[in-house]
């Protein structure tokens, strides 16, 4: 039942998205590859593209995949819910202090945070190697830091800590503080777990909760 309602939410987005003016949208997020036929889009460094007959999306590299309902919703969100002239901060910080957001933050942690962080608990070499797989820029912060691209216009970065005797693994995620320039306070969530997500399938780990 719940995957039918992810259909169906998708199936209505996909219907909004006939409707959006696509060259104003890809001039104002500062989007590459704006043509007149099917538009590129580049999410967490994996490249898709939205039919414009149908406002369909497909994985270029697996044309025939399925899409998860995350990756929709943050393509669709980005053009929906972005504003007229979205602009970066530079000032990245936790979920609990994103405004709008904070209600959201102790889910967050339960359901991403700590599977994170417990997945790669003794695995820093392994979570390293996955981040560079997926092309992230390493950062000096932690034991694993680095900077993602969800999109060109939205970077989102990550800090984990290994355990010791004394402590158990920590991770955090830290997002712009003006990222709901670019979609929704809820879809934030989203996009941080596929961020997890991804990690863990280049990593090949299942999660751990």
């Amino acid at each position: 039942m719940e995957q039918d309602n992810y259909k169906k939410v998708c199936e209505y987005w996909r219907q909004k998205a006939l409707e959006f003016d696509y060259q104003e949208r890809y001039a104002a997020l500062g989007l590459p590859g704006y043509n007149e036929n099917n538009l590129p889009i580049t999410y967490f460094g994996v490249d898709y593209q939205i039919n414009r007959s149908d406002a369909s999306i497909i994985r270029v590299d697996q044309p025939a995949a399925a899409l998860d309902f995350c990756t929709q919703s943050a393509i669709y969100h980005l053009f929906h819910f972005s504003k007229e002239a979205p602009r970066n901060s530079g000032n990245f910080i936790p979920l609990h202090e994103l405004r709008g957001a904070a209600p959201f933050s102790p889910a967050f942690k339960k359901a991403t945070l700590i599977p994170f962080a417990k997945t790669f608990e003794g695995k820093t070499p392994q979570l390293i190697a996955a981040a560079e797989k997926l092309g992230f820029e390493r950062l000096a912060n932690s034991d694993a830091g680095f900077q993602a691209m969800a999109f060109v216009c939205m970077p989102i970065r990550f800090l984990f800590w290994d355990g010791d005797e004394e402590l158990p693994a920590q991770a955090t995620i830290l997002f712009d503080e003006k990222i709901t320039d670019f979609t929704h306070e809820e879809t934030v969530i989203g996009i941080g777990s596929d961020l997890v997500n991804r990690l863990f399938d280049a990593a090949g780990l299942k999660r751990l909760a």
